[in-house]
């Protein structure tokens, strides 16, 4: 009698495990890149090794979040959603270039930068493309407001990214862990 009670019971938990198996993961480890010295940023700074600036999160104004982040070789790419401007708001990627043809130079509000602004398109949706270029690498900002965001949210725009130098993730990790974080700044090991 127990036995046959504990079949099906047994049956439902096998079944409930075997779905959450193959369900797609929603958190596979890739951590917002804070501004400093955190493990999420020295693996963008790994990922496109060429890069002087890698791109991070300073405190992040209210309404706003890191949505995600995706990590591969020669690319690092993260997101920004607002409870105004919807998710995936703005999307920053990491590489070691960028097109820049036929895109307007602007004066850069990030040292070490050239900055290129496409113009952005306003109408149901506000999109635009905000790239910054640095010797070795690029960090592009790609906007795609929600339909119906305000206008007003696009002078908040700067100052949610940053960038920070990579020689001091380089020397963060030579000094802490004893290890080279090859690349720009940092001579691999033969």
């Amino acid at each position: 009698m127990g036995l046959a009670l504990a079949v099906p019971g047994a049956l439902v938990i096998a079944a409930f495990l075997t779905d959450n198996a193959f369900s797609p993961a929603e958190d596979i480890g890739a951590y917002r890149p804070l501004c400093g010295t955190g493990h999420a940023t020295i693996l963008a700074a790994q990922t496109v090794s060429s890069a002087a600036l890698v791109p991070c999160v300073p405190e992040l104004p209210s309404g706003w979040r890191v949505g995600g982040a995706d990590v591969a070789s020669g690319r690092s790419v993260f997101w920004l959603d607002s409870d105004q401007a919807g998710p995936r708001a703005v999307t920053i990627t990491l590489s070691a270039a960028c097109d820049v043809s036929g895109i307007q130079p602007e004066p850069s509000d990030q040292p070490g930068t050239q900055r290129f602004d496409s113009p952005p398109i306003v109408g149901t949706r506000f999109t635009g493309l905000r790239i910054y270029t640095c010797p070795g690498g690029c960090a592009s900002y790609r906007f795609d407001f929600a339909s119906g965001a305000s206008p007003l949210l696009i002078p908040g725009l700067d100052g949610l990214v940053a960038l920070m130098l990579r020689v001091r993730l380089v020397n963060y990790v030579r000094a802490r862990e004893g290890l080279a974080l090859c690349g720009r700044g940092a001579p691999c090991p033969r």
